[in-house]
């Protein structure tokens, strides 16, 4: 399969000084670094740079000069055919024996198997695109099937299409597996057994089963490389919060030739938490070209595209566990970033004391310019930070010397770090939100007296309400929700403490059910819960 190339197009500088530094950067370049470079000093702007780039290496050769001051972009080389407008994934291997009718169904079945992989649950996805219509079966071929072929292997193939056409993908990939014992050196066996292991592994991503679905991508891709299988075991790694290895799975994906929207909106994804915003833009813009859209998309790469300019040139600061971008170049930004990285290195060890866990990847956090805060992450007044992947700030608290409320701010959105990270982001808000309160207190308990405040004389939510946003709920709600979901959590912390709550989040994360995860972990079910603290709230 043809590798994609992409051309590096420089469309202007930032400044007189950001150009002489952009042309001082590509002379230092090897010859022939991710291709010809071409320099016309004499040429108007726009211009080509560098012809011909894997895309791999233009991202990298876009983000440097990027930081230099450059403007540019990178296109598709010419030479290369149009990108689809909505590529499915590609379909699979025919099956084994070409004499059977159930054979035959296999590449269809396999079809419907891929497009059902589109739904992985990464959010923000666009819908779903359709399968194309009208799509055939790939030609079989008689290559794979040596005429001295013992007949097991053709009746274990067989009997493993019809596993696979009812969802029995453990009994089908132990006939092919069976077969493969058989006969180990026949290509169309391993292709199918390949086959049938994606297809698990999309049955087990879409029941929130991500480590399941990791270990069969895996097996698969141990049998033969494949770009649907990367993009899969891309996303799912993406879903373990592993961003290298999703990284890594994900950048080979497009390279073999990966061009869904859902394989480059995940990969922009991990661009966007390693810190590489100009390369998530760009990996959303390949997106939005491939046929991605809906107002979750734009949603989201409009957000993008707002904090790449608001950030485009701040510094960054790390400290042993965080990492902080801010606006540099002025003595109070400073400042405030010394102040933050300090507060939350003390917030890292008490919180991490409360979930008895310290984990050892920085933390992505970007402080803003308070005027600016809410414009860029659009979210309502009262909020005072915000946790997306990235915890985001206002400078407010640091500049106005107010100790306590930035303490709890930052212990606050560390604890949606945590909580994130552990449960893999299927958290319902209320447990999420009370957890991030309980993570503020300095001492158990110290948040009661304020949240029996806010719910005196109040209705109560049923939880079911607060399992999605409280940005949606009336303003004089917003109070009551952030107290009960944390005087829930607090219930939860004073049957068995903090590492059940630990436990309740991973199991979650693991892809158990709120209510299974309840039950295994405090021996009760969500709904007795449920009743035993509503009753105590109103009869206490």
């Amino acid at each position: 399969m043809p590798v994609p190339l992409f051309d590096l197009i420089l469309l202007g500088y930032r400044n007189d000084l950001a150009g002489e530094r952009v042309r001082a950067y590509l002379r230092s370049l090897p010859d022939g670094q991710g291709g010809a470079i071409v320099i016309e000093r004499d040429a108007e702007l726009p211009r080509l740079l560098c012809p011909a780039l894997e895309h791999g290496a233009g991202l990298r050769l876009l983000a440097e000069l990027r930081e230099r001051g450059a403007q540019a972009r990178l296109v598709p080389n010419d030479a290369d055919p149009e990108p689809p407008i909505a590529r499915p994934m590609p379909p699979p291997a025919p099956p084994l024996s070409p004499t059977t009718r159930a054979a035959r169904l296999l590449p269809l079945l396999m079809i419907f198997g891929f497009a059902a992989a589109v739904y992985f649950r990464l959010a923000p996805l666009p819908r779903p695109l359709p399968p194309p219509r009208g799509l055939s079966p790939a030609e079989l071929s008689d290559t794979g099937f040596p005429s001295q072929l013992d007949p097991a292997p053709h009746r274990l193939n067989d009997e493993a299409v019809l596993l696979n056409a009812t969802g029995q993908y453990a009994d089908a990939a132990g006939k092919l597996r069976e077969a493969l014992r058989r006969a180990p050196d026949t290509v169309a066996l391993r292709r199918n057994l390949r086959t049938v292991l994606h297809n698990w592994a999309v049955a087990e991503l879409n029941a929130n089963r991500t480590d399941a679905a990791v270990e069969l991508l895996e097996q698969g891709l141990a049998l033969e490389e494949d770009p649907g299988l990367l993009s899969a075991l891309g996303v799912a790694r993406v879903r373990q919060g592993a961003w290298g290895a999703a990284r890594t799975s994900l950048e080979r994906a497009v390279a073999l030739g990966a061009a869904d929207p859902y394989t480059l909106i995940a990969l922009g994804k991990v661009y966007r938490q390693q810190g590489e915003r100009e390369a998530a833009v760009e990996m959303f813009h390949r997106a939005r070209d491939s046929g991605a859209g809906g107002p979750d998309f734009q949603q989201t790469l409009a957000r993008l595209e707002r904090e790449l300019d608001a950030e485009w040139d701040f510094s960054e600061l790390r400290s042993p566990h965080f990492q902080i971008a801010f606006a540099g170049g002025e003595r109070e930004s400073n400042a405030a970033a010394q102040v933050i990285s300090h507060g939350l290195e003390d917030v890292y060890f008490h919180v991490g004391r409360k979930l008895d866990l310290y984990p050892s990847e920085r933390v992505p956090v970007v402080l803003y310019p308070s005027e600016d805060f809410h414009d860029i992450t659009q979210t309502p007044s009262w909020t005072g930070g915000v946790y997306d992947g990235r915890i985001k700030l206002p400078s407010r608290g640091v500049e106005d010397g107010d100790s306590a409320v930035l303490e709890r701010t930052l212990r606050h959105e560390y604890g949606h770090a945590l909580v994130n990270q552990l449960s893999r982001g299927h958290t319902p808000v209320w447990l999420n939100e009370g957890v991030a309160i309980w993570c503020e207190e300095d001492q158990d308990g110290d948040r009661e007296d304020w949240a029996y405040q806010a719910l005196a004389g109040e209705v109560l939510f049923p939880l079911k309400e607060l399992e999605g946003s409280f940005t949606g709920l009336p303003p004089d709600r917003v109070r009551v929700a952030y107290a009960q979901s944390y005087l829930a959590v607090r219930a939860l912390v004073d049957r068995s403490g903090g590492r059940h709550l630990r436990d309740l989040l991973a199991a979650l994360g693991s892809g158990t059910r709120l209510d299974q995860a309840m039950l295994a972990v405090y021996s009760r079910n969500l709904a007795s819960f449920e009743a035993d603290f509503i009753r105590n709230l109103t009869n206490g």
